[in-house]
């Protein structure tokens, strides 16, 4: 899972690299602490910027995946962006 949108939180939650990033995405006000997940993932507003969402969706995918088999990778295929 890369992302998931709640059905009581309005928003999208999506990992970050990192705790830091996802601190500090909380602290400019482009998202919240994500409820029930890890501290490196966040809540994106419902009302965020749609490119800065596909990006952040798009990052969260590349993180999860990497951490997948070379093999499930491969069969993936390639990331567009």
């Amino acid at each position: 899972m890369f992302a998931c949108i709640g059905a009581k939180t309005p928003g999208v939650s999506v990992k970050t690299d990192s705790i830091e990033t996802a601190q500090m995405l909380i602290e400019a006000g482009v998202g919240a602490k994500a409820p029930y997940f890890h501290r490196s993932w966040v809540l994106l507003n419902p009302d965020t910027d749609k490119d800065e969402l596909r990006h952040r969706i798009v990052e969260s995918y590349k993180i999860i995946r990497s951490g997948l088999t070379k093999k499930t990778q491969a069969a993936l295929g390639p990331v567009d962006e």
